[in-house]
């Protein structure tokens, strides 16, 4: 007898899925016929989406079909982070998608899955019009996800096979309450208040489990699964909810934020009581808790304890951080996903994981959308602006993107850049970026690090500029660790400082640019040495940070010792968030230079550094000493508080 592997076990349970036949032969089309050649599976969380593509995957690998599988969770939104993720599912780097081509086409038949498509929504677009039209013939595309795929369906047409998820009939149901141990009458009716709900039915199945006797009704309560996770984790032993109440603050579970969230455990028993939880997956980066359990867990939490809540995020981040200093490229975006998901500000949080529907799609303008793009500039603005718009849409209309409805109407159109991409004569015409590209001037970024120019943002209503502000943060990731700054136009400076300024964003010096009688405000965000990554973590120190007795705010340029205020210059400001993001590691004074002052070190005289360094140890006060020298190296940051 062969050796069971998690796959097998994988593949076992897949194979005994109750129901789904229809939609199980539906998805068989993909390997045994020449059309569809994209299927769509959508649901609402918990109706078992994952679970019928592991059984397609059973079905398709029976059938001599071989199968490529990925989850949105676990690599970042971006077309380099899809196409390594593909690479290592293949067993070879793929860094383009001719690479991608290349491998995949032969004569046998391929399926590519990917799971958790609602994570992908800044990868979208891509996917849509640039990936998937490269396919080669033999391969065949399965997607899954809660949306309902608009967009897909508009630009495929019949060659997209959607495939809805809907909850379980009632036998379907008590099948598979019976297999987890509820028989007889209470199964029935168990059946029929979850509504046929899988997760659901799992969770009512567990609690009446742990709590032998508890009424039917009372295992249910109605078909909120938010409740039923309450009422599930209710009945688990002290330890087994500890570590489900560290493991949903945190975006993934590892042994070592166990560690670090519960000291006084041992990981390796909470990792392990974690994972023989229904409803905890175990993945390539940890564990995963589904996350409707892990929002009403958290939530749960926060609400009776909000003390250990804040500790476990504040655990959580210390030591994300301090690995996050060795991750190597390709462990780059679990990281920065570990440090989103621990932010509680929705317009960061949301800007990276999106949620709603699809039904407004932003992607590069196409030759046609000239007349769109002129005609809602023309409505929206005034004839100056309009004209401007004309200039750059004839000169680099590479840099425009649109906003489209299901039916593809343009709803909004922006244009960005980064400065070195488009010509001078362009950038000075346009009174905005010629003020950009002054405060450039009088403020360089350091060598090697990048500026992003965000021009032109019209949209026809809120949810059309939420798109917008969704896709500049895919260039966030794109162009991080080398992002240093981003300028951006805006119509109300205080109505956007607002909301804004907590992140970092402040108004450019000197006052708006006039163009005809509208005038132009821009909002300028300096992300720090540590570019998105140093600014996130940054964002999650001020927020569980507030009462802690040191902390560094960017916004106002401020150390905040023991609740004093101390002003600190812009390079003293720089220099602390870069050793700050290094601590415990000496850091030369040629690579402050090179960082902060932008220069290359010549190995001349200079005592710039050490000028600076001597003012921050004068505003530090009695927290001096955390700032070393390290003879004939440099200078190296200990902890502050």
């Amino acid at each position: 007898m062969g050796r069971r592997t998690l796959q097998s076990t994988l593949d076992q349970r897949a194979g005994a899925l109750i129901g789904r036949e229809r939609e199980r032969a539906a998805l068989l089309e993909l390997v045994e016929r020449d059309m569809p050649l994209v299927a769509f599976v959508h649901g609402i969380a918990g109706v078992g989406k994952s679970m019928l593509l592991q059984a397609a995957a059973v079905d398709a690998r029976a059938r001599g079909t071989f199968v490529v599988a990925l989850d949105g969770r676990t690599f970042e939104p971006t077309d380099r982070g899809f196409l390594a993720s593909l690479g290592s599912g293949l067993g070879t780097p793929v860094a383009t998608i001719a690479d991608a081509t290349g491998v995949l086409a032969g004569d046998a038949r391929v399926l590519l899955m990917v799971d958790t498509h609602e994570q992908l929504r800044l990868l979208d677009a891509w996917l849509r019009q640039s990936f998937v039209p490269a396919l080669p013939q033999n391969v065949r595309l399965l997607l899954a996800g809660r949306d309902t795929p608009s967009a897909w369906q508009r630009d495929l047409g019949d060659l997209l096979r959607t495939i809805r998820l809907d909850n379980l009939n009632d036998e379907e149901a008590r099948i598979m309450l019976h297999r987890a141990g509820v028989d007889g009458a209470i199964a029935g009716r168990v059946a029929r208040i979850a509504r046929g709900h899988p997760l659901s039915l799992q969770l009512a199945a567990g609690a009446l489990a742990e709590r032998p006797g508890l009424p039917p009704e009372d295992a249910v309560l109605g078909p909120m699964v938010e409740e039923l996770a309450r009422l599930y984790i209710d009945g688990l032993d002290r330890m087994t909810r500890r570590a489900l109440d560290a493991a949903a603050v945190v975006r993934r579970t590892t042994l070592t934020l166990l560690e670090a969230m519960l000291p006084d455990d041992d990981p390796a028993e909470l990792f392990g009581a974690l994972r023989a939880l229904p409803f905890v997956e175990l993945g390539a980066e940890g564990l995963v808790v589904h996350d409707t359990v892990r929002g009403a867990t958290s939530a749960l939490l926060q609400a009776s304890d909000p003390a250990r809540h804040r500790a476990h995020r504040r655990a959580a981040w210390t030591r994300l951080r301090a690995e996050l200093r060795t991750a190597g490229r390709a462990d780059l975006w679990r990281y920065t996903a570990d440090m989103l998901y621990l932010v509680e500000n929705p317009i960061v949080r949301d800007a990276f994981f999106p949620s709603g529907s699809d039904e407004l799609t932003i992607e590069p303008a196409r030759a046609t959308d000239g007349g769109a793009i002129a005609a809602m500039s023309a409505a929206q603005q005034g004839p100056e602006e309009t004209a401007l718009v004309d200039a750059w849409w004839r000169a680099v209309p590479d840099t425009f993107r649109v906003v489209r409805d299901a039916e593809g109407v343009v709803q909004g159109f922006s244009s960005r850049c980064q400065p070195q991409d488009v010509s001078r004569s362009l950038l000075r015409s346009d009174p905005v970026t010629a003020a950009w590209m002054e405060h450039l001037r009088r403020a360089p970024v350091p060598s090697g690090q990048r500026v992003l120019f965000n021009r032109h943002a019209v949209a026809s209503g809120d949810i059309a500029r939420a798109r917008q502000w969704l896709d500049v943060k895919q260039v966030y990731l794109e162009l991080r660790p080398h992002l240093r700054r981003l300028y951006t136009r805006v119509p109300d400076v205080d109505r956007a400082l607002t909301v804004l300024a907590p992140l970092g964003f402040a108004a450019l010096p000197g006052g708006p640019v006039r163009i005809g009688g509208d005038a132009h405000w821009t909002l300028v965000n300096d992300f720090g040495p540590g570019s998105i990554d140093g600014w996130l973590s940054e964002v999650i120190a001020r927020e569980i940070g507030a009462d802690a007795p040191t902390v560094v705010d960017p916004a106002t340029r401020r150390l905040v010792l023991d609740g004093r205020p101390v002003d600190l210059s812009r390079l003293e400001l720089d220099v602390l968030r870069h050793l700050q993001r290094r601590e415990g590691v000496a850091v030369t004074r040629e690579e402050l230079l090179r960082e902060v002052w932008g220069h290359q070190w010549t190995g001349a005289s200079s005592n710039v550094v050490e000028a600076v360094v001597s003012g921050l140890r004068r505003k530090m006060g009695d927290r001096a000493a955390a700032l070393e020298t390290v003879r004939g190296v440099g200078y190296r940051l200990g902890p502050l508080d």
